[in-house]
């Protein structure tokens, strides 16, 4: 009977499905630690959900992006052939293989079960990332708010994962059905995360989380949206008048107002933009090409002075420049479609009487 176990433990491990969830889940682990291990993961992942779909006939579920996604990604190779500088473009079209990670996740994670393993799983991640970063500023600095929490990735890299995964905590906290213990574990757990966006002082991630919070808000709980509204106009307020005398001086100096609107990180931005309108200019319909704009920059704004990037530090902008306006459309197309599907999902389970609970979590977090 221990042989006959042992065989069927062994087919189990070994089973497609099986090893496809493993690599999905440890993908969401490693997202936050190592961007590289992570994309070993979903590469993994791919080559078992091609085999599943080649050899064992299971066909990719339908998530409501394939248009969009085959618009933007056709038209991104169409524009190869045009691009100022195609070898670079066909190079950085592998940028597509993060589009698989959509089919792959939806093929397997598919019951309430798995749901929660996708939640913990990738609360693991930001949760430990947030508290190494932590204790690592502390240990090393003597403070917390000594420098920028950039201990995985850059700023606004870790910013924007961390951002993503605190507003999947709270969508779970205010979707209908969740119990009482639940709300308060999340709850407590969410604190070292939300400490550590804070601490990336991305404003663009501080941004995301606001707006993100008050769509929930005004989705899930009307009334406290009003009260999130009141309680985000007297937080203004007090960074105004008394922000600078309560808060750490490192964040006061990023978030104060006369930096937001004045300062080197603002005008070189602008200047970025402008720069960026006028390449559009010279070829609005196919673009500069997917490419490195670091050396096109110069011809387009700034002086000796100015340091120039390769990218232009607005996706929009981003996509007008390097795919043309049509680009652009398909891109804007691809990236609120899923909006849209999510807040007609959200609504289909407001009128059940019995919504889905983990579902109900995952798509008001979405």
């Amino acid at each position: 009977m221990s042989a006959l176990a042992d065989r069927m433990n062994t087919r189990r491990f070994f089973d497609s499905e099986f090893l496809l969830l493993s690599f999905v889940l440890l993908m969401m682990t490693a997202g936050f630690v190592s961007i590289a291990v992570s994309q070993i993961c979903l590469g993994a992942s791919l080559g078992l959900f091609l085999y599943r779909w080649w050899v064992k006939g299971i066909k990719p579920p339908k998530t409501g992006l394939e248009l969009s996604a085959f618009l933007l990604a056709g038209w991104a190779l169409l524009n190869i052939f045009f691009s100022t500088d195609w070898q670079t473009s066909l190079v950085f079209y592998r940028r597509f293989f993060l589009f698989s990670a959509i089919w792959v996740v939806a093929s397997v994670i598919t019951t309430d079960r798995r749901r929660i393993l996708f939640l913990v799983f990738s609360l693991v991640g930001a949760l430990g990332i947030s508290l190494y970063g932590e204790f690592f500023l502390v240990a090393n600095f003597g403070s917390l708010f000594a420098k920028r929490f950039a201990v995985m990735s850059n700023s606004m890299t870790s910013g924007s994962l961390l951002m993503m995964m605190l507003l999947m905590g709270i969508g779970f906290i205010l979707s209908r059905g969740q119990g009482r213990r639940p709300r308060i574990l999340l709850g407590m757990l969410m604190i070292p995360v939300l400490l550590a966006v804070v601490l990336t002082l991305t404003r663009s991630a501080l941004l995301g989380l606001i707006g993100g919070v008050g769509l929930m808000l005004l989705l899930s709980h009307r009334r406290w949206f009003l009260v999130f509204l009141v309680l985000l106009l007297v937080g203004v307020i007090l960074l105004v008048t008394i922000g600078e005398s309560v808060l750490p001086s490192l964040i006061y100096k990023r978030l104060n107002f006369h930096y937001l609107m004045t300062g080197a990180n603002t005008t070189a931005r602008l200047e970025m933009w402008q720069g960026g309108w006028e390449m559009v200019k010279d070829r609005p319909l196919l673009g500069m090409g997917d490419r490195n704009l670091e050396s096109l920059a110069p011809n387009y704004y700034g002086d000796a002075d100015t340091v120039y990037f390769g990218h232009l530090h607005s996706n929009f902008v981003q996509l007008a420049v390097i795919w043309g306006i049509p680009g652009l459309l398909l891109g804007l197309f691809f990236i609120f479609q899923p909006v849209v599907l999510l807040v007609r999902r959200w609504l289909k389970l407001g009128a059940e009487k019995t919504p889905a609970k983990v579902y109900a979590g995952w798509v008001l977090g979405a």
